[in-house]
C-alpha cells in the first residue's frame, strides 16, 4: 500500500464541517495560503498534496502510472483516515477535476463542490496539445512544457504573479514525477472530462472563472447551463488562477456559497419525513 497524502488540517472546530481543498498542476498546500485565514473562521479545513508535489513525495511510488481515478481514491483515503464521512470540495485548475471524479466515486459524501478556474472541457486546441503532451514534453523537457503550459493558461501581464507562482512549484516536481503527470495528460485527461461532462452530480456546484481564462471559461458556461443546483462567478480582469490573482473576491464569494449550502443542509435535516399511513 502507497504512503498517504501529506495533508495540513486548519480551524478544528467540532461543530464545523470540512472543506477539502485540492490543488492543481505543480501545486501545493501553498497553493491555498490565501484562503486559510478567511474560510478557516467558519469551516475546518484539509489542504492536501498530490502524489509527487510538496510533502507528498513518496505517494506516488508503487504506482507505475497515474489516473484521475487513482488521484480521486488518494484524497479520499485522507478523508477516511480523518474519519470523515461527508465533506466539501474545493479544487483549482486540474484539482477541480480531481473535486468532480471524487463526487462521482462517493456522491452521498459530498456536500458541495467549487472549482477555481474550473476545467471541464478541452477545446480543438488543447485537445491537440493534451495528446501530445507526452512527445512535446520529451523534446523539449518536461520542466520546459509546463513552463510552456503557464504562459499558455496565463498570457497577460497580470497574470504574471500567478505565472511565476506556478512555475516555481512545479519545479519541485522531480523528473519521475513530471513523467508520470505528463502521461496522464496525454492518455487520460480528455476521456476522463468528456466522461465526468457528461455525469449527473448531485451536490450543489459552484464555478469561479476568470473573464481572462481563454482556455476554459466559455465550457464552463456551457457546462453551468446544462445543470441545475449550478451556479457560475465571473472575475473581471482576472485569468485563471482566481483563487490567486482575486484571492478576496474568491473568499467572499466561496464564503457565502458554502455558508448558503450550510443552511440549505440544515432546513432539510430539521423536515420530518412524513409518515405513511
Amino acid at each position: 500500500m502507497s504512503a498517504l497524502l501529506h495533508y495540513e488540517t486548519y480551524g478544528l472546530k467540532p461543530s464545523a464541517d470540512w472543506i477539502v481543498m485540492i490543488h492543481g498542476a505543480g501545486g501545493s498546500t501553498r497553493t491555498w495560503y490565501k484562503q486559510k485565514e478567511e474560510l478557516e473562521k467558519n469551516f475546518n479545513l484539509i489542504m492536501v498534496d498530490l502524489p509527487g508535489h510538496g510533502k507528498s513525495k513518496e505517494s506516488g511510488k508503487g504506482h507505475a502510472e497515474y489516473t484521475f481515478e487513482l488521484m480521486s481514491d488518494k484524497v479520499w483515503n485522507v478523508v477516511d483516515h480523518l474519519q470523515l464521512q461527508k465533506v466539501h470540495l474545493m479544487g483549482v485548475s486540474l484539482g477541480s477535476i480531481i473535486a468532480l471524479q471524487m463526487e462521482q466515486l462517493n456522491p452521498a459524501r459530498v456536500l458541495s463542490i467549487t472549482m477555481a478556474g474550473a476545467i471541464v472541457e478541452l477545446q480543438r486546441k488543447l485537445r491537440i496539445i493534451a495528446n501530445c503532451s507526452l512527445a512535446l514534453a520529451k523534446v523539449i523537457g518536461f520542466r520546459a512544457f509546463y513552463q510552456l503550459a503557464a504562459w499558455i493558461a496565463l498570457p497577460r501581464g497580470n497574470h504574471k504573479k500567478s505565472r511565476k507562482i506556478f512555475v516555481r512549484e512545479s519545479n519541485a516536481l522531480s523528473i519521475d514525477e513530471f513523467k508520470k503527470w505528463t502521461t496522464m495528460y496525454d492518455q487520460c485527461l480528455d476521456k476522463t472530462l468528456k466522461k465526468l461532462y457528461n455525469s449527473a452530480y448531485n451536490s450543489p456546484i459552484l464555478l469561479v472563472m476568470g473573464d481572462q481564462d481563454h482556455l476554459f471559461l466559455e465550457s464552463a458556461k456551457k457546462f453551468v447551463l446544462s445543470r441545475a443546483n449550478t451556479s457560475i462567478e465571473i472575475f473581471q480582469k482576472c485569468g485563471h488562477l482566481v483563487s490567486l490573482e482575486k484571492s478576496k473576491m474568491y473568499n467572499q464569494v466561496c464564503d457565502k456559497f458554502l455558508q448558503g449550502v450550510e443552511q440549505m443542509k440544515d432546513i432539510m435535516d430539521s423536515i420530518e419525513p412524513v409518515k405513511k399511513k
